[in-house]
């Protein structure tokens, strides 16, 4: 048959393979000193994750707690985001390892452990991430993350894991703020993250994030976290940004809705304008 050469010595290109996960570009520009910012997704949407990738975010939250984005949705967003430059954290529903692991095993490159409170809390997560010695987090290299377990060794991809995944604490109540100065000497945290909408409740300020006694709260903790050279971030309105920066917090994310809401917002006002301006 023509092309196939017989009883010829055959030559074998060889690929070889290593353990090398991505690079987490989020931790590498937070541990650089520069801030990050990312939009939160409630609802499973690869092309819409696919396209804030592109529009330029750092970093997507997909939110588990409060969304209906679940561990068999999410991996479509993960991988989405992936493709698009973007890296995705998970905030699953709860700080326990079964809920945890399930959104590592299918790629995400962090989580966003919501109600951490005391430093064993936060020894918790850290453990829920971590593969040994670091952590106790049950070892799986045939996923994503691992390239199928098509790729290196399972200790090169565990060790690799530990070090590029990244952990962030939601401290969402006045006893999480009480408690940083044990929180903050937690081994293997990457984040500090002051979530002001809960904050706001647990001081009787439901729903004002821009409460004169909540913004103090939240500047009290950036302090702690800042001065014990640990990184920081919360949410707040879009307008008190600056003013986060200027205190040192990095991590930072707005919402879909809130997206969709002022481009909406923005669009209207302005069509609206032309039309009865060409009446």
């Amino acid at each position: 048959m023509a092309g196939i050469v017989v009883g010829a010595s055959r030559r074998f290109n060889v690929r070889v393979y290593s353990a090398i996960m991505r690079e987490n570009t989020l931790k590498q520009r937070l541990y650089a000193g520069k801030p990050a910012f990312g939009v939160m997704c409630t609802f499973p949407s690869p092309p819409v994750v696919e396209m804030l990738g592109h529009l330029g975010f750092d970093w997507i939250l997909l939110d588990n707690e409060h969304g209906s984005i679940t561990v068999d949705t999410g991996e479509g967003c993960i991988a989405a985001a992936e493709l698009s430059g973007m890296a995705p954290i998970v905030r699953p529903v709860g700080n326990r390892p079964e809920i945890i692991a399930p959104f590592l095993d299918r790629g995400a490159w962090g989580v966003q452990v919501p109600h951490v409170n005391t430093a064993d809390e936060a020894r918790a997560a850290v453990d829920a991430v971590k593969y040994a010695p670091e952590g106790h987090r049950g070892i799986f290299s045939g996923g994503r993350p691992a390239g199928y377990g098509f790729k290196g060794t399972t200790a090169d991809y565990a060790k690799e894991a530990n070090r590029n995944t990244l952990v962030c604490l939601m401290l969402e109540e006045v006893t999480a703020i009480e408690n940083l100065p044990a929180l903050v000497t937690v081994p293997g945290v990457d984040v500090y993250f002051i979530g002001s909408g809960d904050l706001s409740q647990s001081m009787g300020h439901t729903g004002q994030q821009a409460h004169p006694d909540v913004q103090q709260m939240m500047e009290r903790g950036v302090k702690l976290i800042v001065d014990a050279g640990r990184i920081a971030g919360c949410s707040c309105p879009d307008n008190l940004v600056p003013k986060f920066l200027g205190l040192g917090v990095q991590y930072f994310h707005s919402t879909v809705s809130r997206l969709l809401q002022h481009g909406s917002v923005a669009y209207l006002q302005s069509m609206r304008q032309a039309a009865g301006a060409s009446k």
